[in-house]
């Protein structure tokens, strides 16, 4: 609520052969839970030019600052009698039991060129070049995974802030064609690209730093956190603690004394490929779809900094030559009625989450999956009202989650699972009375795992095997009703 945002849009021709936009946009916005704020500005520039008849040039950027809100969860409560453990806390909806201090920062720099030939009629090459920078800084106090009980709201608060910065360049080169066949127009698509990233991310958590009763929350104080060396150590908030001035662990801790955990690594990704994607149509109403994709992929982590200041050797992770496949099939039945079936592999680089590594200091690994779909699409009423119904498979491997004990650590999955089943509905079933609803069931599990005892449990269990959701409108534009609109959004899941 309290959401203001302002847009400006421009374009204007620069003579005969070339044209100019910019824009800018702002938002300010609060939330539903207390302290909250989120706030946004951003610009972008596109210029083209026609370099000839069959040549065009595009170059632009654009600059983006983000500050969101931070939501850092309510705990679940235990102990109760009557079964209430893990039942979530009963109080008001804008309870916030961050800091009022909490604060995200996000600047990201784009620039962007894309330069198109058209050889032919039925060919054209295109070109590509981009290049991002962004630079993050997140400062914010936070309530460990300890539960409550109903009576007492005691909990403890940790402190964290993390600080990155990444740049990443790619480049991408097509070409996009038809050709005749079966008597009719076919389409190829063959490319290479490459991409390189490289960032550097420093990170300090303060653990137990301070006392928060969730039923009467009092922000604590800001701390001073320092991601890039050693601090003393730090008194615990209302303690009254005196702490040594020294910043190397003592054994045993002092009491009410907390020490900063801190590190940085810096992690240098580079991959390149090849690809291609054919459609095909040997008869009316069939389409067949194939292609693949092979990727070379490196990726090296260093760590910058640790609190032993003994720094291990640099670790690499690379993939040769890997082949992706991907097929699929279209079939018209009628103008109305179509069914369609795809497969298709995976492989995709991925980062850990700003502020936080593998707790071995091992690059991240890819995530490698395989995907199988069926389903229909049927549309009727004049194409006011679509019918879809879907089944699938997933499987991955090296699928990220956070540890929800440690802050700085990320952990990667086995061999998981996800099967389900989707039903939509959507349309105008009468003039100004639109509906949409469907049916989702979805089963997840753990196949293989290092940690023997997960396998055979479900991946996310907070996940819903069932969900239902409907929407229904309805906004008259004429007669006395018109400009009103009555809404339904009921929904439900086990």
């Amino acid at each position: 609520y309290d959401n203001a945002r302002f847009e400006l849009d421009v374009s204007t021709p620069i003579g005969p052969r070339a044209g100019l936009r910019v824009g800018a946009m702002a938002q300010d916005q609060n939330q539903f839970f207390d302290t909250a704020h989120r706030n946004r500005i951003g610009g972008f520039a596109v210029a083209s030019l026609e370099i000839g008849a069959r040549t065009t040039l595009t170059i632009g950027g654009y600059y983006d600052r983000f500050r969101p809100a931070v939501q850092t969860g309510l705990p679940g409560i235990i102990g109760g009698a009557d079964g209430s453990d893990g039942r979530l806390l009963d109080v008001k909806r804008s309870t916030y039991l961050g800091a009022d201090w909490n604060r995200f920062n996000a600047e990201t720099w784009t620039g962007f060129a894309e330069l198109a030939h058209k050889i032919s009629d039925r060919w054209t090459l295109r070109a590509t070049g981009l290049f991002t920078d962004v630079d993050r800084v997140d400062i914010y106090s936070y309530i460990g995974n300890q539960p409550v009980t109903a009576t007492n709201g005691a909990t403890n608060h940790i402190a964290y802030r993390g600080d990155s910065k990444q740049q990443t360049r790619a480049f991408d080169f097509n070409g996009i064609g038809s050709f005749p066949l079966f008597g009719r127009d076919q389409t190829l698509i063959l490319g290479t690209d490459y991409q390189a990233s490289s960032g550097t991310s420093y990170a300090t958590r303060l653990s137990n730093y301070a006392r928060i009763d969730v039923y009467n929350p009092v922000s604590p104080f800001e701390p001073a956190l320092n991601p890039y060396g050693a601090s003393p150590y730090y008194p615990v908030q209302g303690s009254g603690a005196t702490c040594p001035a020294t910043s190397t662990a003592i054994t045993p801790a002092p009491a009410n004394c907390v020490l900063q955990v801190y590190g940085g690594t810096a992690t240098d990704v580079e991959q390149y490929g090849l690809y291609g994607q054919m459609r095909l149509s040997p008869v009316a109403g069939l389409t067949l779809i194939g292609g693949g994709r092979v990727t070379w992929w490196d990726t090296t982590t260093t760590t910058l900094l640790t609190p032993s200041r003994i720094l291990p050797p640099s670790a690499r992770y690379g993939v040769d030559n890997r082949f992706t496949p991907y097929a699929g099939i279209v079939w018209d039945v009628t103008s109305r009625l179509n069914l369609y079936a795809s497969y298709a592999d995976s492989f995709t680089p991925q980062a850990a989450p700003v502020g936080r590594a593998r707790p071995d200091g091992q690059p991240i690994e890819p995530l490698i999956g395989a995907q199988y779909e069926a389903g229909t699409k049927l549309s009727l009423m004049n194409d006011r009202l679509l019918l879809s119904a879907a089944v699938y498979q997933i499987t991955q491997t090296n699928r990220l989650f956070n540890d929800p004990d440690i802050q700085t650590v990320v952990l990667q999955t086995g061999k998981v699972r996800s099967r389900g089943i989707e039903a939509e509905a959507s349309g105008e079933i009468l003039p100004a009375w639109r509906i949409n609803g469907g049916y989702t069931y979805t089963r997840t599990k753990y196949l293989e795992d290092q940690t023997a005892a997960f396998e055979g449990l479900p991946l996310v269990p907070i996940v819903p095997k069932h969900m239902i959701k409907a929407f229904t409108n309805y906004a008259p534009v004429d007669g006395p009703l018109a400009g009103a609109s009555l809404g339904l959004d009921p929904a439900g899941a086990d």
